[in-house]
């Protein structure tokens, strides 16, 4: 018979063991992007590139919007991005791709130089990223006609310098705390009043944000470059500046700040209730978006439920009909319909509804038991 010190000393053998066992696996609790390089015949060097896909890239055939960030080889920031733009996706803003640019010399590349206010480097950037790294990124992966630049400090100075000089390049232009100082302001304003952002006309995003104990420079010419712009910019573009307090140089919140503001109302404030207010919703983001934004598959989902539990298998079925229209690889399109197709005594197609649930996610618990109960 075991005494209880000799059981207890088993079972610490055993749980070390089990640890060994898990230590050498060396398995990542968490992914956050993959590097990659792509040569630039535009800048004459290789450009290291971080990218990091939506979660349910691979199992889907869906197309997504692209978030470029400059300076991603600093890794904190990038990873801090990654992790944002996952948990809000398909909550409070789509899923989105997000492409990095290492600078490893330093964001200041980017900076007009001091001596003689010379833009042929950050020439060079946008020229790179109009015919060589979007086009890559465009052939790619699968991606939606919507782009958005972001920039921080000294790369937030180039969003705004980007998009003064080509304002089509991308839908929307992000910049937290710009570097403005020396001659930039002079220089940024000259362009408000002279660049191609007097003629446009399609819908375009700013977003300038800083905080109120940030660089002197920074604190004083943002509000002067602001009136400029307020002044002369189109009625298609949409500008906010936005003063935070206490936050530093490059405040920590900006990145969801930003996506808010982008995406202010992609979870309506108000509950729709049902699938025509949802489609009207959604009808009126991808107008003034400029390309086709779905509504998330947990809204429809929660429609459809609703509509079951209340006895409407009509309506629910309509519900689903649009869900596997505009969700054909969420398996939660198959089980609502399945689970109607059950109500409606029709087992053998729910069967079939529940079973391609679990070709696209074997381990779909919902899924399993609703397939289980019919097969008893």
């Amino acid at each position: 018979m075991f005494t209880s010190n000799k059981m207890i000393i088993i079972l610490l053998v055993a749980l070390l063991t089990s640890f060994e066992a898990l230590a050498e696996k060396d398995i990542p609790a968490v992914t956050l992007g993959k590097a990659y390089s792509l040569q630039s015949k535009v800048l004459n060097k290789e450009i290291p590139l971080s990218i990091h896909l939506p979660e349910n890239y691979g199992s889907s055939k869906k197309s997504y919007p692209v978030l470029y960030m400059m300076g991603s080889d600093y890794r904190t920031r990038f990873a801090m991005l990654a992790s944002t733009l996952d948990y809000m996706a398909d909550k409070l803003i789509p899923a989105m791709i997000l492409i990095g640019v290492d600078l490893p010399e330093g964001n200041r590349i980017l900076l007009p130089t001091i001596e003689n206010q010379d833009t042929k480097i950050p020439d060079g950037y946008i020229n790179f990223f109009e015919t060589e790294l979007m086009p890559y990124v465009e052939n790619k992966y699968r991606t939606a006609p919507f782009k958005v630049l972001f920039g921080a400090s000294n790369s937030g100075f180039f969003s705004i310098y980007t998009q003064l000089k080509k304002p089509n390049l991308f839908n929307g232009y992000l910049a937290s705390s710009p570097s403005f100082h020396r001659q930039i302001p002079t220089m940024l304003q000259q362009k408000v009043k002279t660049s191609q952002l007097k003629t446009l006309s399609e819908n375009r995003f700013l977003h300038v944000l800083y905080s109120d104990d940030d660089f002197d420079e920074i604190t004083k010419f943002i509000p002067e470059f602001s009136r400029t712009l307020t002044d002369h910019k189109p009625e298609s573009l949409t500008y906010k500046v936005e003063k935070l307090a206490n936050q530093g140089h490059v405040p920590v919140m900006d990145m969801i700040k930003f996506l808010q503001e982008l995406f202010p109302d992609y979870n309506p404030y108000e509950e729709l209730g049902t699938l025509d207010k949802v489609r009207q919703h959604f009808d009126m983001l991808s107008k003034r978006y400029e390309y086709v934004v779905h509504p998330p598959i947990s809204m429809i989902f929660d429609i459809g439920a609703d509509m079951i539990r209340n006895k409407n298998l009509n309506d629910a079925e309509k519900v689903f009909h649009y869900s596997l229209q505009v969700h054909p690889d969420e398996k939660q399109s198959y089980v609502g319909m399945g689970v109607v197709r059950r109500d409606q005594g029709n087992i053998e197609k729910a069967k079939l509804m529940f079973e391609k649930a679990l070709t696209i996610a074997p381990d779909y618990s919902l899924a399993k038991r609703l397939l289980q109960r019919l097969e008893k």
